[in-house]
């Protein structure tokens, strides 16, 4: 799947993020709706992986606080 990222998440965070992404073998389309396009939004210290067409949500991953 092709995967957007939130304009808050900083560059060395999605490296790591395309990796957990692909260790969850979420697939090549969306399970919901057959999209391909993935979008990872940074929401109060949350990381949502969704779908970007219909929301579906895939994971999330809660950032430690530094």
């Amino acid at each position: 799947m092709k995967v957007l990222f939130d304009p808050d998440i900083p560059e060395d965070l999605k490296e790591d993020l395309l990796k957990t992404i692909e260790e969850e073998k979420i697939g090549e389309i969306c399970k919901q709706c057959g999209a391909d396009t993935l979008y990872v939004a940074l929401i109060n210290h949350i990381l949502d992986v969704k779908c970007y067409e219909c929301g579906y949500s895939y994971l999330e991953i809660e950032l430690s606080e530094e």
